[in-house]
């Protein structure tokens, strides 16, 4: 699964971060400390729900609201900017798996919303799966040099 995910966020360094900012040595180390009880060898995630699609020191997304109708959907969240570790700039990304696709997840990180936003409307690609494939969705935050990033926060639609 590490092979694949590193693939979904290209350079992003979110583990890498994460892992030295805990003192652990290996990125890869800490993504399966992190996340191999959610995986099932062969078939991927099966539980979406505890899965971490990224982890960091930013503060945390909260998740307020989710709407979808097709493959457009609409998040909402509470800013956090009142936090020492947020800030209404904060760069919008969201990861993302379809549910027949459990060992392939994917990234928007082109996204133009920001924190202060308190929410953003995203095209996710149809993958060619069936209209209404349940959609399993992670928003997290980036700050503006891409030095820091927050946990995810998991919803479905």
């Amino acid at each position: 699964m590490w092979k694949i995910y590193k693939r979904a966020i290209g350079d992003l360094p979110i583990w890498r971060i994460a892992a030295r900012e805990r003192g652990v040595s290996k990125s890869d180390s800490l993504f399966h400390s992190t996340n191999g009880g959610c995986l099932l060898p062969g078939k991927g995630v099966w539980a979406f729900k505890t899965f971490r699609f990224s982890v960091g020191t930013l503060e945390a997304p909260v998740i307020t609201g989710s709407e979808r109708n097709g493959w457009t959907v609409t998040l909402h969240w509470e800013n956090g900017i009142d936090c020492p570790k947020a800030s209404a700039s904060d760069q919008v990304f969201v990861g993302y798996f379809y549910d027949t696709l459990r060992r392939s997840p994917c990234l928007l990180r082109d996204i133009p919303a920001r924190r202060g936003d308190e929410g953003v409307t995203i095209e996710i690609p149809s993958g060619d799966q069936p209209e209404g494939t349940p959609l399993h969705l992670y928003l997290f935050f980036g700050d503006s040099e891409l030095a820091r990033f927050s946990p995810s926060e998991y919803t479905q639609v």
